[in-house]
C-alpha cells in the first residue's frame, strides 16, 4: 500500500452518495437530507450504493495483489461495456436513419433526471482534487473529465474493499503548490477615471432606459445600490463594469463630455470611458464582473471600426462561463440575484455569438448540445427581491414582463444558429450520412423543418409581444417590432442561399426570392412604426435592413427581366428607407462591411 494513502475512514450507515466521504448520518437530518447536501445544494441520493449493491455476502481477499488484479479486471470490464454501448448506439442510429429522422430532433442521450443528478454530484465531489483556493468558487468539471473517472474508480474500489474511502495522507508540494514563478505578475494598472457624478448618474439612467431592455445582463436595483455605496471606487472589477455602462450610455447622450478629448465626431462617444477597459482583466478564478465586462465590450465594439474583436471576445466570455459551470442546469439550486446575473450574462453572450457568426460566416463558440441551463427568469428587475423569500422572482400576474422579449429572442437565435449549422456545414458528408440525405434532398428537408420551427416560434409569442401598431406601451411596441424584424430576417437567412442566380432555376420547391422579398418588405414596414416612436437602433438591428435592401434590389432587377415588368416603385422606396436608416446610424456609430467601416450604405448606393 502506498505511503501517501492515509488510514481508512469508515462511513456511518446510510450515508448518501455525496457524503460517502463525509462523517454525516443523513438519517439524523430533516427529511432525511444530510447537511453536506444542503450546503452543496445537490440532491441527496444513494445511486452509487444502489448500483453497486450486492445481494450476496462477499469476503474481501486479504492479499493486496488479488485486490489489485480485481481492480484491473473491473477496469477492463468497464471499458468493454463502453465499447459495446457505443456499437449498439451506432447500430441504433443506423436503424433509425431509415425512419426519416428530424434534423431538429434532440440526438443526445436522454438520461434520466436521477442520472443527471448523479453526474452533477460526482462532478462536484472532485473539487478537493484540484488546486482551487478553499475560498474561491469551484470550477466546473463535466462528466467526460478524467477526474470524474477517478472518482468512479474510487467508488468501485470502496465497494470491493468494504465501503471504505482512500484519502490522501499528504499532498506533495511539488504538485499541489503554486509557486511564485508560476503566477503571472499583475501589470501596472492605471486608476480608473469616472465621469463627474451628475454625468455618471445621467449615463446610468440612459443605459437602463434605452438599452437594458434589449440586453438585460445587469440588475438595476443591485447596480444602483452599489453605485450609492461607491463600490466602483473600491472594487476594480465593478469599476470596469461601470465604465462599460457609461460607454454604452454615452451613445444615447448629447453631453459633449462623453466625446474623446480633442475629438468632435459622434463616433467617439463613450470612447474616453471605454479606452480604460480595452483589455480584459480576467480574475483568477473568473468573476461575474469579468463576464459582464465581456458583454459590455462586445456591444460597444459592435458600433466601432473594431467590430472584428467581437467574435473573439464572445468566445472568451463563453469559455469563462463554462469554466464556472454556468452552462449547466443546477437542479435544486435556489434562484438568487447572483446566480441569475451569471445566467443572464451567458445567454446574452450566446445571442451575440450567433449575431457575430452570422455576420462573419464563422463557427459559433458553442452550440445547444453543450448547455442546458434554464432560461432567464421572466421577471422584471423590481420583483427580483422581496422581504418574503417565497415572493422573490415572481412577476405579478397582471403585469406582463419586459424580460419576455429576450427569452423569445433567445429561442429565435437558437433556430438561426441551427439553420447556420445545417445549411452551411463545413463537413457536409458527415452531416448527410447522419441524416440519411444529401444534396438538394437535404436542403429541401432542412428548409421545410426550419420553416416549421419558425412558425411554431411565431405562434408561441406572448400576447403582449404579438404585433400591433397600436400598443400603448412604447417598450412593448418596440420589443414586438424587433422580434418580428428578427423573425423575418431569420427567414431571409434560411432562404438566401437558394435564391437562383442569372439563368438559374431554384434547387428547391420553394420560391426563395419571393419569400425573401416578402420578408424584406415586412422589415421595412416595421421600420416605419419604430421611427414614429423615436427608437434608436442598436448595431445588431442594422444588419437586417442592409440585407433587406439587397433582397429588394435583387427582386427589382428580376422583375425588370419579366415580359411585363410590374410596378417596382414601392420596393424602390423601401430600399431608400433602408439606406436612410443606415446613413442615420452611421452618424453616431461605425458599420463595418468586410471590416471596412461605413461601406454598407455606400454599397447600397452603388447598387
Amino acid at each position: 500500500m502506498h505511503s501517501y494513502l492515509s488510514n481508512r475512514t469508515r462511513h456511518l450507515p446510510g450515508s448518501c452518495d455525496y457524503c460517502r466521504r463525509k462523517k454525516s448520518d443523513s438519517t439524523q437530518q430533516p427529511d432525511g437530507i444530510c447537511s453536506n447536501c444542503l450546503k452543496a445544494e445537490v440532491d441527496c441520493t444513494r445511486l452509487v450504493r444502489a448500483i453497486l449493491a450486492d445481494p450476496e455476502n462477499y469476503t474481501v481477499p486479504d492479499d493486496p495483489a488479488v485486490i489489485r488484479k480485481m481492480l484491473f479486471d473491473l477496469s477492463r470490464h468497464i471499458s468493454s461495456l463502453e465499447s459495446q454501448k457505443a456499437r449498439w448506439r451506432h447500430i441504433s442510429e443506423d436503424t433509425s436513419a431509415t425512419h426519416e429522422p428530424s434534423i431538429l430532433s434532440d440526438s443526445g442521450d436522454n438520461s434520466s433526471e436521477n442520472d443527471e443528478a448523479a453526474v452533477e454530484m460526482l462532478a462536484s465531489s472532485i473539487q478537493d482534487l484540484t488546486l482551487n483556493d478553499s475560498n474561491s468558487p469551484p470550477r466546473h468539471f463535466g462528466v467526460q473529465s478524467n477526474l470524474v473517472m477517478m472518482r468512479t474508480a474510487e467508488d468501485i474500489r470502496e465497494k470491493v474493499v468494504g465501503h471504505e474511502v482512500l484519502q490522501l495522507k499528504e499532498r506533495r508540494p511539488e504538485f499541489w503548490t503554486t509557486y511564485p514563478w508560476q503566477i503571472e505578475p499583475e501589470p501596472p494598472r492605471a486608476p480608473l477615471i469616472f465621469p463627474e457624478d451628475d454625468l455618471l448618474q445621467s449615463l446610468i439612467s440612459l443605459y437602463f432606459l434605452r438599452f437594458h431592455y434589449w440586453f438585460p445582463f445587469l440588475h438595476r436595483p443591485t447596480f444602483e445600490r452599489a453605485i450609492s455605496d461607491r463600490l466602483h471606487l473600491k472594487d476594480r472589477g465593478f469599476g470596469i463594469v461601470v465604465l462599460g455602462v457609461c460607454a454604452i450610455g454615452s451613445r444615447f447622450s448629447q453631453d459633449p463630455r462623453n466625446l474623446a478629448e480633442g475629438i468632435s465626431t459622434a463616433h467617439s462617444l463613450g470612447w474616453r470611458w471605454f479606452r480604460q477597459i480595452l483589455h480584459l482583466e480576467t480574475s483568477e478564478p473568473p468573476t461575474l464582473y469579468d463576464l459582464q465586462h465581456c458583454c459590455l465590450a462586445v456591444i460597444y465594439y459592435m458600433g466601432t471600426s473594431l467590430f472584428h474583436s467581437t467574435w473573439r471576445i464572445t468566445g472568451i466570455g463563453i469559455r469563462i462561463a463554462q469554466e464556472m459551470g454556468v452552462h449547466r442546469k443546477k437542479k435544486g439550486q435556489p434562484r438568487t440575484v447572483h446566480n441569475e446575473l451569471w445566467r443572464r450574462s451567458f445567454w446574452v453572450l450566446l445571442n451575440l455569438d450567433v449575431c457575430m457568426c452570422r455576420y462573419l460566416g464563422r463557427p459559433r463558440a458553442t452550440t445547444c448540445n453543450d448547455y442546458d441551463l434554464e432560461m432567464m427568469c421572466d421577471c422584471d428587475d423590481e420583483y427580483w427581491e422581496n422581504e418574503d423569500p417565497t415572493l422573490a422572482f415572481i412577476q405579478p400576474p397582471s403585469l406582463p414582463s419586459r424580460m419576455s422579449f429576450f427569452n423569445h429572442w433567445t429561442k429565435l437565435m437558437e433556430i438561426e444558429g441551427l439553420a447556420h449549422s445545417v445549411l452551411y456545414p463545413v463537413n457536409k458528408m458527415h452531416l448527410y450520412k447522419e441524416m440519411g440525405a444529401a444534396g438538394s434532398n437535404w436542403d429541401q428537408k432542412a428548409v421545410t423543418e426550419l420553416e416549421s420551427t419558425l412558425n411554431q416560434w411565431l405562434s408561441g409569442i406572448p400576447e403582449h409581444l404579438q404585433w400591433s401598431a397600436n400598443k400603448e406601451d412604447d417598450v412593448f411596441l418596440c420589443q414586438s417590432a424587433c422580434l418580428h424584424i428578427m423573425y423575418n430576417y431569420t427567414l431571409i437567412q434560411i432562404h438566401k442561399k437558394f435564391i437562383p442566380g442569372p439563368n438559374q432555376s431554384s434547387t428547391l420547391n420553394f420560391p426563395s426570392l419571393s419569400i425573401c422579398t416578402r420578408a424584406a418588405r415586412a422589415c421595412v414596414a416595421l421600420l416605419e412604426t419604430l421611427k414614429r416612436v423615436d427608437f434608436q437602433f442598436l448595431a445588431h438591428l442594422i444588419s437586417p435592413f442592409y440585407t433587406a435592401g439587397i433582397v429588394l434590389l435583387l427582386s427589382i432587377w428580376r422583375d425588370k427581366q419579366s415580359a411585363v415588368p410590374p410596378d417596382v416603385s414601392r420596393d424602390v422606396r423601401d430600399v431608400h428607407q433602408c439606406m436612410q436608416l443606415i446613413s442615420e446610424y452611421e452618424q453616431r456609430c461605425a458599420i463595418p462591411l468586410w471590416l471596412k467601416p461605413g461601406a454598407e450604405s455606400h454599397f447600397l448606393e452603388s447598387l
